[in-house]
């Protein structure tokens, strides 16, 4: 997938279940590079406390698809930060930055250390306030459904540090 344009908009999304790093990673990125980010867990927390949904998790995806091809058709870059599970749900993201003329940049979070993983889920902060951070039995849950990426992208490991993975993620933006 070339990226040769540096002044082409940009839709990083950073996929992955909870508890993997996806959020620390996109929220300096947006703080460094000042492009926006748009996360589903703020647009969960919104809807559930204004109570205008029962369902939100799939009313979240969907705004969070009609927000960023809003902002794609003005060229804007954007951050996406969501568990993203299914490569159908990938590809809807995937087609609205090619019809909109943006560069993909798919970016995979894991933790292939299972008891790292239920550590940071154990000690992680609040990211999004009023939003209580996911348990290991919703990572559990997510492991059940979330598939491997059909399309090309860069896979961030948790076992290896935050900062050698923010220097692999800003190297693969680089490209």
């Amino acid at each position: 997938m070339p990226k040769t344009n540096p002044n082409k908009s940009k839709l990083i999304m950073f996929s992955g279940p909870p508890g993997v790093g996806k959020s620390t990673l996109s929220y300096r990125l947006a703080r460094e590079t000042g492009i926006a980010i748009l996360t589903k867990d703020q647009i969960e927390r919104t809807l559930l406390t204004s109570n205008l949904a029962s369902e939100t998790g799939r009313l979240a995806y969907d705004l969070l698809i009609e927000t960023a091809e809003f902002n794609m058709q003005r060229g804007a870059s954007l951050i996406l930060d969501a568990v993203f599970g299914t490569n159908n749900l990938r590809d809807l993201f995937i087609r609205q930055a090619a019809a909109n003329n943006a560069a993909f940049y798919g970016i995979d979070c894991i933790c292939s250390d299972k008891g790292l993983w239920q550590s940071r889920l154990a000690t992680r902060p609040e990211m999004v306030p009023g939003w209580q951070p996911a348990a290991w039995t919703d990572s559990l849950r997510v492991q059940n459904y979330y598939e491997e990426w059909a399309y090309p992208h860069l896979t961030l490991d948790a076992v290896d540090s935050f900062e050698s993975n923010y220097k692999k993620l800003l190297a693969y933006l680089a490209q």
